[in-house]
């Protein structure tokens, strides 16, 4: 937009100096009629989103974001995904993990118009320095240690966005959440099309599923994590939980953690089991191949199964895909 009035303020100078012509008149006309093009090209949009109090705020864009930093890898994804990699100015990855290397194998190109990669956690100066025009992240992305309040950016003129599935946001989340977060990412970069062609084949598979699974007995499920601290217990208000019932299982377990006699007293028909990279998992299989978990009606039918925790958590583009590990889990035959 800048660039096309300065390029009008230099063709009007020249204009005037060289005198008007038949030619000079059609000139300006046409860039006149590019100006006002540009101006109705992205009708404002008008987002609800969260403050960092949890509090649900209306956030308003005036055109498509082109500075734009992401925290968590699965908003930069869903950017990736969406060909937005040249509106992000910056982005903390670490390019000698496995999610830089799957990243790279999905989304090359893409992930070459990024401005900035850092190896480290980006800091509040960085940010600053960066100049975004528009901020996605968790709850958490706006914490004192991390880049400060939503509210201090926004006096400041800059957008924020708070995915509502993290951080118990919402204290139950669903997949409507994240159908949600992709529209609301739809119409901030003006890419609808592919955007609702998403929602449309998660609503789809969901659908089918649950018109295939009537009549069926509900599967008693865990979904866990497992540590060196402990056993981390997800339940029915992460957005995990949400596609287990709507896929014909319950979870009965509400505490956050869990130790190895919960597991043995609950017997869960299956148990999915949560990792971050390749090493979380073996370590994650091999503790259930304890001789103690033997007894587990999960483990004698080989019914536990390791999900990937983008798959389960704030997952946005990657929604679908935890949807068809859950069913997988659960329906095997389907």
């Amino acid at each position: 937009m800048k660039i096309i009035l300065v390029l009008l303020a230099v063709i009007l100078c020249i204009s005037a100096f060289l005198g008007e012509s038949k030619g000079d008149d059609m000139t300006i006309e046409a860039l006149s009629a590019a100006v006002a093009e540009e101006s109705v090209s992205y009708e404002q949009v008008e987002i609800e989103t969260f403050d960092s109090s949890k509090n649900p705020v209306r956030t308003y864009f005036d055109r498509v974001p082109t500075r734009v930093l992401v925290y968590e890898v699965n908003t930069l994804e869903t950017l990736l995904a969406f060909g937005q990699g040249d509106k992000i100015i910056g982005a903390s990855l670490n390019s000698s993990g496995e999610t830089y290397a799957r990243l790279t194998e999905e989304y090359p190109e893409e992930l070459k118009k990024i401005k900035h990669i850092s190896q480290q956690e980006i800091t509040r100066e960085e940010t600053i320095a960066y100049q975004p025009d528009f901020i996605l992240g968790w709850k958490s992305t706006f914490s004192p240690r991390r880049y400060g309040s939503t509210e201090w950016w926004q006096e400041r003129g800059v957008n924020t966005y708070i995915v509502a599935t993290s951080n118990h946001v919402v204290p139950h989340g669903s997949i409507e959440d994240e159908c949600r977060f992709l529209d609301d990412m739809g119409r901030i970069f003006d890419v609808r099309e592919k955007t609702e062609a998403l929602i449309a084949a998660i609503h789809a598979e969901t659908e089918l599923v649950e018109k295939s699974i009537i009549g069926e007995k509900k599967q008693k499920v865990m979904v866990v994590e497992v540590s060196k601290s402990g056993i981390m217990n997800y339940d029915e208000g992460w957005i995990v939980g949400d596609m287990v019932r709507r896929l014909g299982g319950y979870m009965p377990v509400k505490s956050r953690s869990v130790g190895a006699e919960d597991l043995l007293a609950q017997d869960p028909d299956v148990i999915f089991v949560v990792f971050f990279n390749s090493r979380h998992r073996e370590e994650s299989e091999a503790f259930f191949r304890d001789v103690r978990f033997n007894s587990l009606q999960a483990v004698r039918n080989e019914r536990v199964y390791m999900l990937p925790f983008r798959y389960m958590y704030t997952p946005a583009v990657n929604t679908l895909d935890g949807i068809r590990a859950i069913k997988r889990g659960l329906y095997p035959e389907l």
